[in-house]
């Protein structure tokens, strides 16, 4: 088995959890509601502003604080960013144990 298999294979696996299960459910309940899929949109719009790097201006920041007030306050978004973060910290364990052996050869 090459690299690329055991990649391949680790992405099926990664579809298979639990954890990305319940994101793919809560992100169809999200865009079957039609209050959550516009909270959504707006919810990615400000998250593709902020990870381009763009400045927020301070209108458009209490803009998000509001936003994400309302995701909370929205059963349905709410649910989808519990399912996200379980799944948030499984891609965070994942990527810890990749770098490793990275970070600890450029250590020395």
């Amino acid at each position: 088995m090459n690299i690329y298999d055991t990649m391949n294979q680790l992405e099926r696996e990664l579809r298979a959890l639990p954890e990305y299960q319940a994101v793919v459910s809560a992100l169809a309940a999200v865009k079957a509601d039609e209050t959550a899929s516009a909270l959504y949109a707006q919810f990615m719009d400000v998250q593709m502003k902020m990870q381009t790097g763009q400045a927020l201006s301070e209108e458009e920041q209490k803009s998000a604080q509001e936003l994400f007030a309302s995701l909370q306050e929205n059963a349905v978004m709410s649910e989808l960013l519990t399912k996200e973060q379980a799944l948030q910290t499984i891609t965070s364990d994942l990527q810890d144990i990749v770098f490793k052996p990275l970070q600890e050869l450029y250590a020395q």
